[in-house]
């Protein structure tokens, strides 16, 4: 890849999270010093692709449709990476008619981007870890649908999550991309549960660092045909490397600004600059991180 990319993340709250994001951007820094690539984050916690909200949720759940077509005008992205599905089964066993929503919500988005010409690239969803979450609050399958949340997920809701990731691995020519991250991630907490079986990769919906490297790393591969063969230092202490600290206070800065910006429904709102100064701000962490890197 030789040209310059401007790269937009649409997702929920693992995206807005924004560590394997922050990860990309690090080791895109450290690969390819004289190539372009702007990414940005806009994940929203809460979001959906399929507009369901489950019945104690605080708020009504936003769903991607209330705002990507707003993003798109605004960012002008070449590339569009969708990160959705761990919230859009509601944390409920299997639904035809959940799993409809899902299909179709995320089908339109994928028109959508192509419709600007710019390439949609989707994500499967994550796993859900059932064993990071306290376990007198998983319900069986037998309860009523309205008993079923985040806060009291459904004890076999990975399954579900597997179901949706198995779709969209199965569907050819759905995307220009389907990255499948469902998997490495599976995979590699059970190689750490192997060694540690007190080993946790997060709270059950959000990983850790270390999940989130996963991510990075399977995006890297396959977006820009980079391999990791080993995990980079600043992954396993993030906070003690002030080349990723100057990488992460970018993104945060970054994504409040262009996130509030374009707008979202989440009724809790992020503490952003306005955008211009924002990028500004950008624009001088970015030449520090470059002449932090020339020094090594």
């Amino acid at each position: 890849m030789t040209e310059d990319k401007r790269i937009l993340f649409l997702g929920d709250s693992i995206t807005a999270d924004g560590t394997f994001i922050a990860f990309l951007e690090a080791i895109l820094f450290q690969h390819s010093p004289g190539q372009g690539f702007t990414l940005i984050n806009i994940g929203v916690p809460s979001e959906t692709a399929s507009g369901l909200t489950e019945g104690d949720h605080p708020f009504p759940r936003p769903c991607v449709h209330e705002r990507i077509e707003r993003a798109l005008l605004i960012t002008k992205p070449d590339w569009v990476v969708l990160g959705y599905g761990m919230n859009d089964g509601i944390y409920s066993p299997f639904s035809q008619e959940r799993f409809s929503a899902y299909q179709k919500g995320l089908l339109e988005a994928i028109r959508i981007v192509r419709l600007i010409g710019a390439k949609a690239i989707v994500m499967t969803p994550p796993p859900f870890d059932s064993s990071a979450i306290r376990q007198e609050t998983l319900l069986a399958d037998s309860h009523h649908e309205h008993a079923y949340s985040y806060l009291t997920p459904y004890e076999h809701y990975n399954d579900v999550l597997k179901t949706y990731a198995r779709w969209l691995l199965w569907q050819e020519g759905i995307a220009d991309e389907v990255v499948n991250i469902y998997d490495p991630l599976l995979q590699a907490r059970e190689k750490a549960q192997m060694n540690d079986p007190d080993y946790r990769s997060g709270d059950g919906i959000h990983p850790h660092a270390d999940g989130h490297w996963v991510i990075a790393e399977t995006l890297l591969r396959h977006l820009f045909q980079i391999s990791c063969k080993a995990t980079p230092r600043f992954v396993g202490q993030p906070e003690s490397s002030p080349f990723f600290q100057l990488v992460w206070q970018r993104q945060k800065v970054l994504s409040a600004a262009w996130k509030e910006h374009i707008g979202h429904s989440n009724p809790n709102k992020a503490t952003a600059l306005p955008l211009d100064d924002a990028l500004l701000v950008g624009d001088k962490l970015a030449e520090q991180i470059k002449n932090h890197l020339s020094m090594y």
